[in-house]
Formats: C-alpha cells, sequence, structure tokens
C-alpha cells in the first residue's frame, strides 16, 4: 500500500483519550518534530480489553523506545479502566514477541496463519500497581 486511505488516516488520527489513545514519540525542535514512534491502543469489544499496536522507526528500534512506550501506553490504559491488551504480531517478529513476553503477563496465545494473537496484562507491581487477575 503506497498510501493511507483517507477514511484509515481519519481513524487513526482521531482518539479521544479514553477507548482510543495514540502516544507519540517525536525528536527534534518543537517547531518541526521528527516521529520516531506510535504506540496506540483502539476498543475491542470487550470494555475492559483495548488492541496496542506499536510502529518504531528501524534506526530507533533495539534503543529501549519500544519499552518505554509499551508502560506508558499499558498504564495509560490502565488508569482509564483497560485491564487487557490485545496484540496481534507477526511470528516473525521476534523483537517485538521478546518485548511482550519480557514486560507484560501473558494470559493468552495463539497462533494462525503466521500471526500471533496474545492476550496480556501489565505485569502486577509495574509503578506501584497491581496487576488485573483473570
Amino acid at each position: 500500500m503506497r498510501r493511507l486511505p483517507t477514511d484509515w488516516a481519519h481513524l487513526l488520527a482521531n482518539v479521544d483519550y479514553e477507548r482510543r489513545l495514540a502516544l507519540l514519540a517525536e525528536l527534534g525542535p518543537q517547531e518541526a518534530p521528527e516521529l520516531i514512534g506510535v504506540a496506540r491502543y483502539e476498543p475491542t469489544d470487550r470494555p475492559d480489553t483495548a488492541e496496542i499496536a506499536f510502529v518504531i522507526q528501524d534506526g530507533w528500534q533495539n534503543r529501549g523506545l519500544g519499552r518505554i512506550l509499551l508502560e506508558e501506553l499499558l498504564a495509560a490504559g490502565e488508569a482509564r479502566g483497560v485491564r487487557f491488551f490485545r496484540a496481534y504480531v507477526l511470528a516473525s517478529n521476534m523483537r517485538m514477541l521478546d518485548l511482550l513476553a519480557r514486560y507484560t503477563d501473558v494470559q493468552e496465545r495463539r497462533m494462525e496463519s503466521g500471526v500471533v494473537n496474545l492476550l496480556l496484562a501489565r505485569r502486577a507491581g509495574d509503578a506501584g500497581t497491581p496487576g488485573p487477575t483473570r
């Protein structure tokens, strides 16, 4: 896909800060910062569960930015009543799978057609907050 369809761009650009949230990582001057990473969550059919997604520029991977964005996104979601997080990760994306395994409590893990479907919870004790139980 060379260009993002207009309806997708509209959906991704509009957040309500409750059920739909995006966190940005930028670098450079405030007048013209460079976007280097995005972490977001979207609502699912369950009010206590949100789907998460991340994108980090190649040159900024393996520097801890993904971990920071993950921690902040989960904390923000939990503060808004989200207890569980769903992630769909390509089975070949070992770095993301490792990040999620190291910094979350994986509740469910299923693989279908080369995609790993994970249900995650914020790790108990992170930021002094007990994690959810299921």
